[in-house]
């Protein structure tokens, strides 16, 4: 869905319902803020959903995590100052969230979901599938750190972000990269 504002109506007023004082109102920023949100959307979201599946996030999740932050981001969009970096906090502690929630039992057929990223070139996915593979064995924080730089975030970016120091982001990153090596030179086969 590329229309922020009707996401953010059907958070508003689930079931088509529509409130006496529309709500949405209120948290709308201003039409030049709503350009340049839709602009922002369409670049970023992509990155933030692929983002998320490198933290360790199922692709189904990623996108349901990444719609719903794309959401805030919307309604708190004129006081975001490195937008990038915030959607990416908000996603990572709203998966936390949703890992900490206690799980629900469907009792009827979920419907189908479509995804928001098409695949077209298979070769690539592929590869990214592998990558992903060896990045399970990984621990969350060499992860969170090695997702972060993969999308262009510096270890000073990064460490301001997580609340760690600059050290110990780039331990981390030094420690992930030395186990993905030994994997790699495993040819995948286990450690």
């Amino acid at each position: 869905m590329d229309d922020p504002e009707a996401l953010l109506r059907a958070q508003v007023a689930p079931g088509g319902s529509t409130p006496a004082i529309d709500p949405v109102q209120r948290l709308v920023p201003p039409r030049a803020d709503k350009m340049e949100f839709k602009l922002f959307y369409r670049e970023a979201l992509p990155g933030l959903v692929a983002f998320l599946v490198w933290v360790g996030v199922p692709v189904v999740d990623a996108a349901d995590v990444a719609q719903n932050t794309m959401i805030k981001a919307f309604v708190h969009w004129p006081t975001i100052d490195h937008p990038h970096a915030w959607i990416r906090r908000v996603a990572s502690r709203n998966w936390a969230k949703i890992l900490a929630s206690p799980t629900e039992t469907a009792v009827g057929d979920i419907p189908e979901r479509a995804p928001l990223l098409q695949i077209s070139d298979v070769s690539a996915w592929e590869t990214r599938h592998d990558v992903l593979r060896a990045l399970k064995d990984l621990p969350p924080r060499q992860r969170q750190v090695l997702a972060w730089t993969l999308d262009g975030f510096t270890p000073s970016e990064i460490a301001a972000e997580l609340g760690m120091t600059a050290e110990a982001v780039r331990s981390s990153l030094r420690r992930a990269r030395r186990a993905l090596s030994l994997h790699l030179a495993d040819g995948g086969n286990g450690q």
